[in-house]
């Protein structure tokens, strides 16, 4: 059986997840702008900055993770 988790653990994992959608929203209006004015349509501006934004929140899921030392091979089997 494993303790429930800390409201301080709650609050350190909810901060972390605004700071991965923020740069994720950041990356997607950089990327838009630029696909914009590059001479791309609206629409594929759009479908690039959708694209940055999954790709930044994804990398900073995965890099929260394995900073906080959740991955493998930290001792626990």
């Amino acid at each position: 059986m494993t303790a429930p988790r800390s409201q301080a653990s709650r609050t350190v994992r909810f901060l972390l997840a605004t700071i991965a959608v923020l740069l994720g929203v950041i990356a997607a209006l950089v990327d838009g702008i630029l696909q914009r004015l590059d001479g791309n349509s609206l629409p594929q501006s759009f479908q690039y900055g959708c694209g940055a934004f999954g790709a930044t929140v994804l990398l900073s899921f995965a890099l929260f993770y394995f900073l906080s030392g959740n991955g493998p091979g930290d001792g626990e089997s």
